[in-house]
């Protein structure tokens, strides 16, 4: 690859301090006094780069295969020594540009070494095989995949920004029938900190005197027969990510045995138990779809007839958020301790209310959700179709001019 050529300026006597970072496929700027920990003195180990460096990161190759790890430089300043610099010399920067970004995105890169290797150095691409058309068709090349991967750029932006308002309403809509219901009526002052008004023929109550409130328990790790030939769920840390908007959990990261139940605290709990994570991520939540036992990171209720399980799942994944956030009181570590669990109160609409909150939320969710999946998905065929372009250009398959 003579066309590129490895730049090594260090940043000696702190010359430059415009720090440059490589993020999402792009050169972006950085406050030199933000960065947390690092000493000024620590800039001199950096690399000066100049305008239409080709920079490349060529780190953790094996681990982190989506990352693009490759873009132009449109201003002077400094970069990570981790990162390749190369100066293109006999091509089109803005070429060159998307030339490498078509070997980012067919995984070239990742071949090299023989896959084991988790980086590589420049002399390790030095030598890899470049499509060089005519400096005219380059700048051709370069001036159109410019204007189209624009266009698909912003038809991006706009799907994201709409996926943001489309959660946003969401979350107001699950919150406000959470709270208020499905028909307009009569309402009060609300005692709750989370809940400004409420309707008036609606109850506040111990969530204690409606459900029974349960507390985990780890048996010993040391036993391990207690955790081999397992059957039983075990509700753990490892399953917050799973929590994440769904409403039922029917399986665990882990299980444990019958031994480990009655050599511990841990109890079995009935299907339809609503759990909450007290610390760590604070606030997930799930209803249990089988019988299941919990760590002590959970708290759980037993509902009783008064109270809808599901309801109260509603509460706790939307309109009570806010308020499990508070919990945090800046500290990194984030509980819920017990005597506060025990002194959660609730708004209590009768039982065929609540299920006709649940009913509306389901279905009005799942009409927001579709319009968010769609989104998603056209995001993701973008996407797809830039990539596809970009290798398209590059390698002669379409005539710019042509389609310009």
């Amino acid at each position: 690859m003579s066309v590129l050529h490895e730049s090594k300026v260090k940043n000696l006597g702190l010359t430059e301090n415009n720090l440059l970072s490589l993020s999402f496929g792009r050169i972006i700027r950085k406050n030199i006094d933000a960065v947390g920990g690092l000493l000024p003195e620590s800039f001199e180990t950096y690399q000066i780069v100049e305008r239409n460096h080709v920079v490349f990161r060529f780190t953790d190759l094996q681990n982190d295969q989506r990352s693009l790890r490759s873009a132009r430089v449109t201003e002077r300043g400094i970069i990570t020594s981790a990162y390749v610099s190369a100066r293109p010399t006999g091509i089109d920067a803005r070429y060159a540009e998307h030339l490498m970004r078509s070997y980012d995105l067919t995984k070239v890169f990742y071949g090299l070494g023989g896959g084991v290797r988790q980086s590589l150095k420049f002399s390790d691409i030095a030598r890899l095989p470049v499509i060089l058309p005519p400096a005219e068709e380059q700048r051709a090349i370069a001036d159109y995949l410019d204007r189209e991967t624009a266009r698909i750029d912003t038809l991006i932006k706009e799907q994201q920004r709409l996926i943001e308002m489309l959660r946003e309403r969401r979350f107001a809509l699950r919150v406000r029938v959470a709270l208020h219901g499905t028909a307009q009526t009569e309402e009060v002052e609300s005692p709750l900190p989370w809940a400004k008004k409420l309707p008036a023929h609606w109850r506040v109550v111990p969530l204690t005197s409606v459900a029974e409130l349960e507390s985990g328990h780890t048996p010993s790790r040391s036993r391990e027969d207690w955790w081999q030939d397992c059957y039983i769920p075990w509700v753990s840390l490892h399953d917050v990510g799973m929590m994440r908007g769904a409403k039922y959990l029917h399986d665990t990261a882990q299980c444990i045995s019958d031994a480990g139940i009655a050599n511990s605290s841990a109890r079995l709990l009935p299907a339809r138990t609503v759990v909450l994570s007290r610390d760590a991520t604070v606030g997930r939540t799930a209803i249990m779809g089988v019988p299941m036992a919990t760590s002590q990171h959970f708290a759980a209720w037993v509902c009783g007839p008064d109270l809808d399980p599901e309801y109260l799942w509603v509460l706790f994944e939307d309109a009570m958020q806010p308020f499990f956030d508070s919990f945090q009181n800046g500290s990194t570590i984030r509980t819920i301790g017990m005597g506060d669990l025990k002194s959660f109160r609730i708004p209590l609409p009768p039982l065929d209310e609540q299920r006709r909150i649940v009913d509306c939320l389901d279905e009005e969710t799942s009409k927001i959700d579709m319009l968010i999946e769609e989104a998603a998905r056209f995001i993701e065929l973008s996407k797809e179709r830039r990539s596809a372009l970009i290798t398209a250009a590059v390698t002669g398959q379409i005539d710019v001019r042509e389609a310009a």
